[in-house]
């Protein structure tokens, strides 16, 4: 926590859980506005997943009453009468965990599943053309229509592989193949001010493109 720093306060509902937060005034800082409204802060749950961007004051503020942990500073910093501060690029709540959007996925094993499964890429040379289905271990030594059996396969790897198992083909797939999680994710819940935010922005800053790139954990 910051010492020294004080700033006008007041009370307003607290967006991320807990109770009452106290908002910061920005009237001890020396700024122009113009110049410091592009330092915005994105903030993060606690399973890193973006859910809304902030004005610097805010950011700022959620650092100094100890409601966010910040991951990430712009190389800027603003002045009050007890000190300069960098102003937070990246901040993650520690106690929030939002509750993504899931739909429960029917999945019937077919031809067009198996290649929806691996994305439409063969599993053994990562090739996306003349795609076909393989049978990891071939009908003919037994193996069975079922999705730990079927992978997505290029004309050519399927040709090679033949009635040969993997290891004597002396191939390998680039995962085991199984059965599609019972759900799907298909929302991250972003604020719609959030959204409008990044979409207004052609560039968004250096700092916040490794969290924007992240992958949403398995749930």
């Amino acid at each position: 926590m910051r010492t020294g720093f004080s700033p006008g306060v007041d009370v307003e509902e607290d967006d991320y859980g807990g109770g009452a937060y106290e908002v910061c005034y920005d009237e001890d800082f020396e700024f122009h506005k113009d110049d410091l409204d592009c330092f915005r802060g994105l903030v993060l749950d606690v399973s890193y997943r973006p859910i809304n961007v902030v004005c610097w004051r805010r950011a700022i503020c959620l650092e100094f009453l100890e409601k966010a942990d910040v991951l990430e500073y712009y190389d800027q910093t603003v002045n009050s009468p007890s000190g300069s501060f960098y102003i937070p690029a990246v901040l993650r709540i520690p106690h929030l965990l939002t509750v993504v959007k899931r739909r429960r996925v029917k999945s019937t094993l077919s031809r067009k599943s198996i290649l929806y499964r691996d994305n439409y890429t063969c599993q053994y040379c990562s090739s996306h053309e003349n795609l076909t289905i393989d049978h990891v271990l071939p009908i003919a030594r037994g193996g069975i229509w079922k999705w730990e059996n079927l992978v997505t396969a290029c004309s050519r790897c399927n040709s090679r592989k033949g009635q040969k198992t993997v290891e004597e083909a002396n191939m390998k797939l680039m995962k085991a193949p199984k059965p599609p999680k019972d759900f799907d994710i298909v929302a991250i819940p972003l604020t719609s001010k959030a959204i409008q935010t990044l979409r207004m922005r052609k560039e968004t800053p250096e700092e916040w493109h490794q969290y924007l790139s992240m992958p949403s954990p398995e749930l």
